[in-house]
């Protein structure tokens, strides 16, 4: 092992990773501790029963087809479920932003003991390339699916979209949305995850500078009279 050398960190190889890590940090954090509720009050046909509000909350991994609920208003009990699973959708965006955290943080260690042999080593600037680029590539596709799922999980959320159709609401009741969920922080996660990104592709130009590719390349361009880049 090479002695510890901070130095990576003034370059945009080394700049980038604490980047990378911290905000793929952000951006699954902000997904897997979200949490809010929608609601809506059952107001009975007849006054004399009274109303009831009743509550779901919203978390993560967005299951909504595995909550059933028992309530009891206007004088009956009554069991219903909501619809729609969107947890494949948020697992895969929380799996590439681990993946990345982790890669990030291996890779910035190994920048900052084995500097020696990243640099000596044809092999190492390769492989940290083409990881970077699948993991940019994680990070389109989840951030892409999971603003989808987001969207999904909105409509789901309003009680304007489902409450016409439940029977606790045509029979013996009226029912009005009373609050359909902020969601604040699942709208931040989406941009937290665009912007990983855009900071993993960035990254992929002064990665490709390190590989062998990149000096065969500027070898050839010195040998024609061109100045490399």
């Amino acid at each position: 092992m090479d002695q510890l050398d901070t130095n990576v960190l003034k370059e945009p190889r080394g700049f980038l990773r604490v980047l990378q890590f911290v905000f793929a940090i952000c951006a699954f954090a902000t997904t897997t501790n979200f949490g809010s509720s929608f609601s809506f009050l059952v107001k009975c046909k007849n006054e004399t029963l009274g109303s009831t509000t009743i509550t779901q909350s919203i978390e993560y991994p967005f299951r909504f087809d595995h909550i059933i609920v028992e309530e009891k208003a206007c004088g009956n009990s009554y069991a219903f479920s909501y619809f729609g699973d969107y947890s494949s959708d948020a697992e895969f965006f929380v799996a590439a932003g681990v993946l990345a955290m982790l890669y990030s943080l291996g890779s910035l260690g190994f920048y900052c003991f084995f500097g020696g042999n990243y640099q000596t080593n044809k092999t190492f600037p390769l492989v940290d390339f083409l990881v970077t680029m699948v993991i940019a590539v994680f990070w389109l596709s989840g951030s892409a699916a999971w603003a989808s799922g987001v969207s999904a999980v909105k409509y789901v959320s309003d009680p304007d979209s489902w409450i016409k159709n439940m029977e606790i609401c045509m029979k013996n009741a009226e029912c009005t949305s009373v609050f359909a969920g902020n969601f604040a922080g699942l709208n931040i996660s989406i941009i937290f995850g665009f912007l990983n990104f855009f900071i993993w592709t960035v990254n992929l130009w002064f990665l490709y500078k390190e590989t062998s590719w990149f000096q065969q390349d500027a070898a050839a361009a010195g040998a024609g009279g061109q100045s490399p880049i």
